[in-house]
């Protein structure tokens, strides 16, 4: 499986991305999360991956790690 070219993209307030070819299609990226590992979603439209991974709740953000997600 190739990375695109520009390889991992980095979202400054959402975290380290990892997008690659589909080995089902050759025009679908596919993308990760670099802190789970989980899929977040597949398009040929890279600001779609955009969108998306700007949606994508972490497991392992700091929103599990003890800290409060917003103060009163």
């Amino acid at each position: 499986m190739r990375t695109p070219p520009g390889g991992p993209k980095l979202a400054p307030e959402h975290g380290l991305f990892r997008r690659s070819l589909s080995p089902l299609h050759a025009r679908l990226l596919e993308s990760t999360c670099g802190k789970c590992r989980s899929f977040v979603a597949a398009s040929i439209r890279p600001e779609l991956l955009d969108f998306m991974e700007k949606l994508h709740f972490c497991v392992r953000g700091s929103h599990f790690a003890g800290k409060p997600a917003t103060t009163i």
